[in-house]
């Protein structure tokens, strides 16, 4: 062999060698596709995929909504946040796998315990907490939010409660320790004060008694207390806290520069994102006008910056992923998965409906995240947790199709 001929050898080994050590996007992503519906195997693979899609989707939005917080502060960092919420992202979805992997059942044998622990975390905030606008919802010296836990603690212990016990849901005895575990939650969670929340728990409660076949006659007592509390906050103006909250948003820029200020910034935010939006990291409403905008109003954010099509296709993903955990439910081996996973479903519902109807000023301003997309890491594992249940449901779907509506008393009657 010639020395032109080695050194062209020589050049073909090293041009193979490039080659191989290239990345080609389009495998990767393929490869990655197949490791993780390796993971995931059994489990419903959709629930999986839109809960990572809205997760890395509020990534990249916190990290716009906070960015010019974060360079005009003391000390600059412009991924301040995105690191912290990549953070809080990646740990959750670890912890949603582990959570997926772990036999709903075995629940029955700590519903208990976590109703101790749920209340007792909510009285030690208000024991040891320091108000922060307002508002005392964090344990101090921890930055963890317990009222959050509290949602899918509660959805755990009423669905274990009535499987049971079917005839719970018929009886005084049943009845009273469900409502007196209710309102102790309600009581605490509304003295932070964080009414928001606390009506979400009543709601995930209420909405299990349901699909366990409370009388619909029930939802008076819950409906009088409301009325009666409106009235009372009314006229007595009394909280002047959430008296502001009621009648500010009927007109947030009546009192622009008061309690409709961030109501009002968040709907010219809105309106200036117009259709199609200013582009993704060029919103105005975070330029120190909108107060947090990376926490409870991120949506007016996503408004201004991606438009109206952008906000469509953001809760059309939250509809996707609401009918997959709806139809998990229908699909569950026995009622308990049922319940576990129709009081996810509410909870992921009602949040939703609750944030955007406060950006939108259809109801008053009350501090609820934005699942998946918000910042806070509290809310992000909330949620993660409670995605891993409904996976495992998912896991072990009804060989014989969707569950019997009607419980076991129900039939024998």
């Amino acid at each position: 062999m010639t020395r032109s001929e080695k050194a062209a050898t020589r050049k073909a080994i090293r041009r193979s060698r490039r080659e191989k050590k290239r990345i080609n996007p389009v495998d990767e992503a393929r490869d990655f596709g197949r490791g993780l519906s390796r993971v995931v195997s059994g489990y419903d693979f959709g629930v999986v995929v839109l809960v990572i899609v809205l997760s890395l989707f509020g990534v990249a939005m916190v990290f716009s909504a906070g960015y010019y917080q974060t360079i005009n502060s003391a000390h600059p960092d412009p991924t301040y946040y995105l690191f912290r919420q990549m953070l809080w992202v990646g740990s959750g979805l670890f912890v949603m796998l582990i959570v997926a992997n772990i036999d709903y059942h075995f629940y029955m044998k700590l519903s208990v315990l976590i109703v101790l622990v749920s209340i007792g975390l909510l009285v030690l905030v208000i024991l040891t907490s320091s108000t922060v606008g307002g508002a005392q919802r964090g344990i101090r010296g921890i930055g963890v939010t317990p009222s959050e836990f509290s949602k899918v603690g509660m959805i755990v212990f009423t669905s274990c409660f009535l499987i049971k016990n079917p005839s719970n849901i018929r009886t005084f005895k049943g009845l009273f320790i469900l409502v007196a575990v209710m309102a102790i939650h309600f009581y605490l969670i509304v003295k932070q004060p964080n009414l928001s929340t606390a009506i979400v728990i009543v709601a995930i409660m209420l909405s299990i008694m349901l699909v366990a076949g409370l009388n619909y006659l029930f939802l008076a007592v819950p409906a009088a207390g409301v009325v009666v509390g409106y009235m009372y906050i009314m006229t007595a103006k009394s909280p002047a806290h959430w008296y502001q909250r009621i009648t500010s948003f009927r007109d947030p820029f009546a009192d622009f520069q008061g309690s409709g200020y961030q109501v009002s910034q968040g709907l010219i935010a809105l309106g200036n994102g117009g259709l199609r939006g200013l582009g993704f990291g060029r919103s105005i409403a975070k330029n120190l006008y909108l107060p947090e905008p990376q926490n409870d109003f991120i949506l007016a954010v996503i408004g201004e910056e991606l438009g109206y099509i952008g906000v469509a296709v953001l809760i059309l993903v939250y509809i996707i992923l609401l009918f997959r955990i709806f139809m998990v439910a229908l699909k569950a081996k026995d009622r308990l998965g049922f319940y576990l996973a129709t009081g996810v479903g509410v909870m992921l519902g009602l949040q939703v409906i609750i944030n955007v109807a406060v950006v939108t000023s259809t109801m008053p301003a009350t501090g609820i995240t934005l699942p998946f997309i918000s910042y806070g890491g509290t809310s992000i594992w909330s949620f993660m947790i409670a995605m891993g249940i409904v996976l495992n449901v998912s896991k072990k779907p009804n060989p014989r199709g969707r569950i019997k509506m009607k419980t076991e008393a129900e039939a024998a009657a």
